[in-house]
């Protein structure tokens, strides 16, 4: 019953972060940084999955293991949980290419964004600031 509730416990924690795809351009509409926006967000996922498998993993750990042997099955299964959630959070981060119908310009990504319940796609492009800013271009 024990590493039941421990099952049940260490999905719920873990649910939210690896099943909430996060998409390139995750950050608020006006301004995405100096770093490129893709890059960032999937660092970002994959620090966020390697949190969230790493707990997961070393609840699950201690739960599995025989009698006696619970610190040492904790810390395996943190860092197998650990490596397992950052690769498949980075998976979860999108990336696109640009639609046929638009062709890229210099300086600039096409990116996807998940807001007001919705999917958007766009352009973001890098201004003489640094700065990555949306250009107006949409999907």
């Amino acid at each position: 019953m024990k590493p039941l509730l421990a099952l049940g416990c260490a999905a719920i924690v873990a649910a939210p972060a690896l099943a909430t795809p996060e998409f390139a351009a995750a950050q608020p509409y006006h301004d995405y940084g100096r770093s490129d926006p893709c890059y960032a967000a999937k660092r970002r996922a994959g620090n966020q999955g390697a949190v969230a498998g790493g707990v997961t993993g070393a609840v699950l750990g201690s739960a599995i293991a025989g009698r006696g042997s619970h610190f040492g099955g904790a810390i395996l299964g943190g860092a197998v949980g650990a490596v397992a959630g950052h690769a498949i959070a980075r998976g979860t981060v999108n990336c696109v290419a640009y639609p046929s119908r638009y062709r890229p310009r210099p300086n600039c990504h096409w990116v996807e964004q998940d807001y007001s319940g919705q999917r958007h796609s766009f352009e973001i492009c890098r201004g003489g600031d640094g700065r990555w800013r949306p250009s107006g271009r949409r999907y």
